[in-house]
């Protein structure tokens, strides 16, 4: 039901450039390449004295196999469209694969919006979701502990390092152009967004919220840690969905993110995101609101959970929005891509969908 971590790097296919440049090919539509999916895993030691962790980080990659085994995730939901342990394509891009890195919600798992992972690595991209171990559906606890909000963001971190240091012997050895990351995030992901892009966290916020249990109970080296710069330079714009504000940032923390940020939400899915509007005066900030949209809208599918309120905007339309829109932002901020239809997406948004509500600001 997981797809191995091992796969060979004989075989793979040459001819990516036959496909043109990648900047020309259309957001609109599922790009040339399938997808390819697998599971690997990575470790480290956060700070604040918690014990070393492992975590598995799923994989999403440009592929021109056809055939494999569909991979599971949450041991729930079957993916029709991305084949586990195929061979990649070439990379598309004169430099290697950009790179999308995902963080999934509370209770979720890595591969909730693996639509989205699929539509970036058929536009040649390398998609990268780490599993919030002790936030996932078999695991989460709540309150959410304080322990797993050092460990989200620090797992965002691991991820990209785990890809950036895949040995001679993988197929994606070499692949991933970190000098090229774009973030996305759901739910509860977004914290690990906005953790991830620099936002300051404040102390005596994080102390008051474990005197009141908020966060569990905590321990000194935890609040210390949370003084901690959650921040990868390596990220260049975040695509934050469906997430609320965190008391955490409430003082000022969110203008101390230093990359442009896009807010996404649903009207049918109110996160309060008006809050961090108001709250913020140094961003490039832009907030999407899309008509119709639920919670589920930005990972499995808006009518996933069976509401039938959900219904009145169907999945394949509500991903046409979505993902064309979040993979516009990518190129626009993260590869400096000025073409016609990706600027029109991202400057001027509401005239790509009717849907789309949109306020901006910037300094």
């Amino acid at each position: 039901m997981i797809a191995s971590a091992s796969c060979s790097s004989t075989g793979a296919p040459s001819n990516a450039a036959s496909y043109g440049d990648p900047l020309t090919w259309s957001v609109k539509t599922t790009g040339p390449f399938g997808c390819g999916h697998r599971v690997l895993e990575t470790s480290y030691v956060p700070p604040g004295g918690l014990p070393a962790r492992r975590i598995p980080v799923e994989v999403w990659y440009p592929t021109e196999a056809t055939e494999g085994e569909h991979p599971v995730y949450g041991g729930l939901f079957r993916d029709k469209t991305a084949l586990n342990d195929v061979e990649p394509a070439a990379p598309a891009f004169a430099n290697g694969m950009p790179v999308l890195v995902h963080s999934h919600g509370h209770k979720g798992f890595a591969g909730n919006s693996a639509r989205l992972m699929c539509h970036f690595a058929s536009h040649g991209w390398l998609a990268v979701a780490p599993e919030h171990v002790g936030d996932t559906l078999p695991d989460a606890k709540d309150p959410v502990p304080l322990a797993l909000y050092i460990e989200r963001p620090l797992d965002v971190r691991a991820a990209l390092d785990l890809v950036r240091d895949l040995p001679a012997s993988d197929s994606l050895h070499g692949r991933a152009d970190l000098a090229h990351v774009a973030m996305t995030a759901h739910s509860f992901g977004t914290y690990s967004g906005w953790a991830v892009g620099g936002a300051a966290v404040d102390v005596d916020q994080v102390r008051a919220d474990c005197t009141s249990g908020a966060v569990g109970s905590c321990s000194d080296g935890q609040i210390d840690a949370m003084k901690g710069f959650f921040a990868d330079p390596r990220v260049k714009a975040l695509t934050l969905m469906a997430g609320a504000p965190r008391s955490f940032f409430a003082t000022g923390g969110y203008d101390a993110v230093n990359v442009p940020v896009l807010m996404m939400s649903g009207t049918l899915n109110t996160v309060s995101n008006d809050k961090i509007m108001e709250a913020v005066t140094k961003l490039d900030i832009g907030w999407a609101t899309i008509e119709g949209g639920c919670h589920q809208l930005f990972g499995l599918g808006n009518t996933a959970l069976g509401d039938s309120g959900c219904a009145v905007l169907p999945d394949e339309e509500g991903f046409a929005v979505v993902n064309p829109y979040a993979l516009a932002y990518a190129r626009y901020q993260a590869l400096a891509d000025r073409s016609a239809e990706v600027r029109g997406i991202v400057e001027a948004p509401t005239t790509f969908s009717t849907r789309i509500r949109y306020v901006h600001e910037s300094p």
